[in-house]
């Protein structure tokens, strides 16, 4: 792959908050099509036989990676029922000696007292944590290493000049506080979480380098965890029985193959294209394209174009096929799909050959699924070539934020809408990560553009740990996880977020995410990007950034460019989204 193809994905990672969760920072994770699959993901989305997590669970006994992922990899281990807690060894509140009260219990609601929406239940604590009880984890501390990717200066100064930026110091201190503040309010059994680092010693698409890397954690610095990375080194270390949280947007058959290691932070691409046609093929689908920018092409029945981001390889192709399958359940077809490569020495040349496709075959309406970088050449490209299609957006690579839609062609962009997995956002101050950071510490994070989304592995780490109980390994993190409670469900401000069949999906779920919403990209609307610049343009979440889980999509026409139905943000958290308050941090 390209330097430039790395470019691209770097931009992403570098500064995956840009509001929220979708790509990554310095812990760096690839920004890729929200519909990336496998050949077979049509069915697996609803077939639990296919799309589930193996049978073989680690061995209760395992108390090394080679053990874990030997016993996965042949096929052996304790048989487990995935989701279920009460299965694993040393599950929530386990262990020997029980002391008698739970850590920062309030019991009023039996949840940890924190102010989230997602506190986890209270856990009973022990006196004896059993000790050693896997790689990593030792009977006073459990081990994590940080994957640092290299920088890009090229892409440093491009971010710099759209506002924002966060040095590598900045961003390593944001990460040390979120450990800090979940290990002080969370359960983690007598044991202290270590944060160590490891800098790339390669660029991400670096194959070789990305592996040597995983090896030397594995070998050398041997923790529990690891997070972030590119995908071969999150291969190499679930292959050897390391657990990896990471930001990596992958079909929901990528984390089951490598269970019970791997965790992503966002929605896996299997839901997300499963919402994204849901909604294409029941609010779109053999309409009139009267979002369209050209009157001519407003009176036409809509004819879709999909143009996504593949390699060389064509890794994405199967993704695509499959959302063309899914489609069909509601009568919809494609009337062109176009690839590209992530290489912006060409961008510009691939945007004419494209918008010139489209537009000959008459597409009136273009499902754009790709990097945030793309859109700004097409556009300039689709106005320059007096094409005036609408351009419909499946979320998850942060083209659905305002800190990318202000650099699009505006009179392109103006008829943008679609899905987006981003949520309506209140008051800064009134965020979650935002708040529990001055609760804490008494001052904001030191990264102040990135670290809503740099509290994300942290927020999916503990809440494991602090599930798992004191016989900690692989199993009984991912029992824990798979225990939590559905949390945000019915709200606007927050996604709902969920692990195994808790969330509803007839398939065991490896991510965060499970929810979407509608929006519209308003040019005139003012306010804060993702990062804290004001200015103008912005994307409106349809009422009131209501949000939607499989089969809640409705058949009536999108409410979209309706201002007296959108909004862009809240002046405060509405009642329903309110999350408890306490005194003072921990």
């Amino acid at each position: 792959m390209s330097r430039a193809s790395t470019t691209l994905r770097r931009l992403g990672r570098r500064y995956r908050a840009l509001g929220l969760t979708l790509a990554a920072s310095a812990a760096l994770v690839a920004v890729t099509s929200p519909i990336e699959s496998s050949p077979g993901l049509a069915i697996a989305a609803f077939d639990p036989d296919v799309a589930t997590s193996p049978v073989v669970t680690v061995p209760p006994g395992a108390t090394t990676p080679e053990e874990a992922a030997g016993a996965v990899q042949a096929g052996t281990g304790a048989p487990g029922a995935p989701g279920d807690a009460a299965s694993a060894e040393g599950g929530p509140g386990s262990g020997p000696a029980a002391t008698a009260a739970p850590k920062n219990c309030d019991p009023a609601t039996g949840r940890v007292r924190f102010p989230s929406v997602y506190a986890p239940p209270c856990v009973v604590p022990v006196s004896d944590n059993g000790g050693a009880t896997y790689q990593g984890v030792s009977g006073n501390a459990i081990k994590v290493v940080l994957y640092r990717g290299q920088s890009d200066p090229a892409v440093d100064a491009l971010i710099r000049a759209a506002g924002a930026s966060d040095s590598p110091q900045d961003v390593l201190a944001t990460y040390r506080d979120w450990f800090e503040m979940f290990q002080t309010n969370f359960e983690t059994y007598g044991r202290r979480v270590t944060l160590d680092v490891i800098d790339a010693s390669g660029p991400s698409d670096d194959d070789a380098a990305a592996r040597a890397d995983a090896i030397k954690v594995a070998t050398d610095m041997k923790p529990f965890a690891v997070i972030g990375g590119p995908a071969a080194f999150v291969d190499e270390l679930a292959s050897r029985g390391i657990v990896v949280i990471t930001q990596l947007q992958r079909p929901i058959e990528y984390f089951a193959d490598r269970a019970p290691f791997v965790y992503g932070t966002q929605m896996s691409s299997t839901q997300a294209f499963v919402l994204f046609a849901e909604y294409v093929g029941k609010r779109l689908a053999g309409r009139p394209a009267r979002h369209a920018g050209a009157p001519a092409l407003q009176q036409q029945t809509r004819s879709l174009g999909l143009v996504y981001l593949d390699t060389a390889e064509g890794i994405y192709k199967p993704g695509v096929d499959a959302f063309e399958r899914e489609l069909t359940k509601y009568g919809a077809s494609l009337t062109d799909r176009i690839s590209y490569e992530g290489d912006i020495n060409r961008a510009q040349e691939q945007s004419r050959l494209i918008i010139s496709r489209l537009k000959d075959k008459g597409v009136t309406s273009v499902l754009f699924s790709g990097d945030p970088v793309a859109p700004i050449f097409l556009t300039q490209e689709a106005t320059a070539q007096n094409y005036h299609p609408e351009w419909v957006i499946p979320g998850g690579t942060l083209v659905d934020t305002n800190f990318f839609g202000r650099t699009y062609d505006q009179d392109q962009w103006s008829h943008a809408f679609g899905v987006s997995q981003l949520w309506i956002r209140p008051p800064q101050e009134q965020t979650e990560p935002y708040y529990q950071h001055v609760w804490q510490f008494g001052r904001p994070p030191a990264a102040k553009s990135s670290y809503e989304i740099l509290y994300q592995e942290p927020w999916v780490f503990f809440h494991g740990i602090h599930m798992a109980g004191a016989n900690l390994n692989p199993r009984t993190f991912r029992d824990g996880l798979f225990s939590l409670p559905v949390g945000g469900a019915g709200l606007f401000t927050q996604v709902q977020r969920s692990f195994g069949r808790a969330g509803g999906w007839p398939f065991d779920d490896w991510t965060g995410f499970d929810t979407v919403t509608e929006v519209w990209w308003d040019p005139s609307a003012n306010g804060s990007d993702e990062v804290g610049n004001v200015g103008a343009g912005m994307f409106q979440f349809v009422d009131g950034g209501r949000r939607y889980a499989p089969g809640q999509w409705s058949n009536d026409e999108p409410a979209v460019f309706d201002p007296s139905r959108s909004m862009t943000h809240y002046e405060s958290l509405p009642p329903n989204d309110q999350y408890p308050t306490y005194a003072k941090g921990g």
